[in-house]
């Protein structure tokens, strides 16, 4: 289609397309559902943006994160394309705003989480205006045997069905033969064509390096950081190993960035905006960090720990050498992380009698539930250890089937208290074996002596192009490898990444400060508080933790 290429080229500003997507379009946009299995940094959103664009009526795009979407629209609006999201951080007058927008026509491309779909009124608003087109991003999250599986994505069959079945385009780009079969199941594509394009990176080499313990994990971090040079991401597990992985770098002279589930909104867009802008730097973040992340320099992704599936560590790996130089992809293994892994897996299945008797507990609190909070909840049911995130997994599960609405220990309402039944069909009984099994082909990936890009190649269903990838330890030698495909290394930073007038806080993160009675303090966070700043800080005589009012507590930078 002349159009489409028209398009592509002024308003993307690409002189051709890639791979199958110019076929891809021409079906969506002709009204034709499809799965698309395309590899990380394919260029999978253009598939249904550029139809957007170009076909008439409005595009939902569902996507899993807030941040995400963000980041799409604002690179959309950037290009003056004609795009918008509506999410739970929004005030009500913005949200209702960007829906007039949607409404009147100003807007082709329009992206929600899952759980919109449940907000009172928002399903109504999209059959009165008329969906032409339903793109589903990271669509494994429909599927129980997904890596990650969310809740809300299972019920956009549902959905579809009640905007009157518009085309649908499923994406992704980590999905075994099970987890296909889940979402055409789900989302209802019957016999829909499967575009693929494989998944298969040259330019990855892939590398698994046991370790005795955290130490010889460091020592491995630090030479792999000093050849590849950066930027790099660093995947933990937990959060107490990065905050100490953090440290021992911070000794040894490194500023690495930091992100994870602790630190404040704005502390994790800051950390995220400043990574983007780096040409160098270093990222120790959970597995929270990544996704939308468009940074096609990335020259190193390392894994502290074993992840959980194969499929997710490939998502993870996959963010690495989008502009098609060489990276590297290094697991540092120790078997005692396995542990890890197994808690992590236990506690995404709790029981069904468990999860219903949580339900029927909140209910059972009346006026007395906005009092509860998490850790209130977590030690009525987990005496033992209350780092256990099956609560956590049960209040997901309840809100996505609607019996919930809010959030613990703000504004929760418990609106109907599920049928045991109901629960048994949330957390079959098979999953939790399933989801062992899927734990330990990862840990087969680490030690058997088998090529790394086979294993992954065999797990999704895919052939492999020979018997030798030629870019994992098992098939080649990793100095060699690098010094063929490796860009010119460029040291670590040193130094912070400059601030920008993004970066508002007066203080960042790993910050040395002197401050009135506390003497030298070492920045762990900072967050706003109304219209003004406030830092925990590590104090140095005893490593106590303080919380300072920036504003109102003298303090004054101690430079390095």
């Amino acid at each position: 289609m002349t159009e489409l290429s028209t398009a592509l080229r002024d308003r993307f500003g690409f002189a051709a397309f890639r791979g199958p997507q110019q076929a891809i379009c021409e079906h969506f946009l002709g009204g034709g559902s499809g799965l698309v299995l395309m590899a990380t940094g394919g260029g999978k959103s253009l598939c249904y943006q550029l139809p957007a664009l170009v076909g008439t009526g409005l595009t939902i795009v569902v996507s899993p994160l807030i941040a995400l979407m963000d980041d799409q629209v604002a690179a959309l609006v950037a290009r003056g394309l004609p795009a918008t999201c509506i999410h739970s951080q929004l005030d009500r007058a913005e949200r209702q705003q960007r829906l007039d927008l949607a409404r009147s026509g100003a807007v082709k491309l329009l992206y929600v989480t899952p759980e919109r779909f449940r907000v009172d009124g928002f399903l109504a608003a999209m059959q009165a205006i008329g969906v032409q087109r339903l793109a589903v991003d990271e669509a494994h999250c429909v599927s129980q045997w997904g890596h990650d599986f969310r809740p809300d994505y299972a019920r956009l069959g549902e959905v579809r069905e009640a905007l009157g079945v518009p085309p649908c385009l499923a994406l992704t780009a980590t999905a075994t033969p099970a987890v296909q079969d889940d979402i055409r199941s789900v989302l209802r594509l019957g016999s829909a064509p499967c575009f693929r394009t494989g998944i298969d990176r040259p330019n990855l080499f892939l590398s698994v390096r046991e370790c005795d313990g955290d130490e010889a994990k460091l020592a491995r971090l630090l030479a792999l950081l000093e050849r590849t040079g950066g930027p790099a991401i660093v995947y933990f597990a937990l959060i107490r190993d990065l905050l100490r992985t953090e440290g021992e770098l911070q000794r040894r002279g490194l500023r690495p960035l930091v992100y994870h589930g602790d630190l404040s909104a704005d502390e994790r867009r800051t950390q995220q905006q400043r990574f983007q802008r780096s040409d160098d730097a270093l990222m120790l973040a959970t597995p929270a960090f990544g996704m939308g992340v468009d940074k096609p320099d990335l020259r190193a992704i390392v894994h502290w720990q074993l992840p959980r599936t194969l499929e997710a560590y490939y998502q993870e790996v996959g963010r690495a050498g989008r502009d098609d130089l060489g990276a590297c992809c290094e697991l540092l293994y120790h078997g005692d992380d396995l542990a890890i892994q197994r808690d992590f897996t236990e506690w995404a299945n709790p029981s069904a009698a468990f999860a219903h008797e949580v339900a029927v507990h909140l209910y059972g609190l009346g006026e007395r539930l906005q009092a509860v909070d998490l850790d209130t909840l977590r030690a009525t049911f987990l005496h033992q250890n209350r780092h256990d995130g099956r609560i956590d997994t049960v209040l997901r599960l309840l809100r996505s089937s609607g019996c919930t609405d809010g959030e613990i220990g703000t504004d929760l309402r418990v609106l109907r208290v599920p049928e045991l039944t109901e629960v048994e069909a949330w957390l079959p009984a098979d999953k939790r074996q399933h989801d062992l099994m899927a734990l330990l082909r990862m840990v087969r990936y680490a030690t058997e002596n088998v090529c790394r890009k086979q294993t992954i190649h065999d797990h999704f269903g895919l052939p492999l192009a020979s018997d030798s990838c030629g870019a994992c330890d098992v098939c080649t030698d990793a100095a060699s490898w690098q010094d063929a495909h490796l860009p010119s290394v460029r040291p670590l930073s040193r130094s912070p990444t400059a601030s920008t007038d993004a970066d508002r806080a007066p203080l960042q993160r790993g910050d040395w400060i002197e401050v009135s009675g506390l003497g030298p303090c070492c920045v762990r966070r900072v967050h706003r508080r109304g219209r003004g700043w406030t830092a925990d800080v590590e104090r140095a005589s005893d490593l106590a933790t303080r919380s300072i009012d920036l504003q109102r507590r003298r303090w004054r930078r101690i430079e390095p």
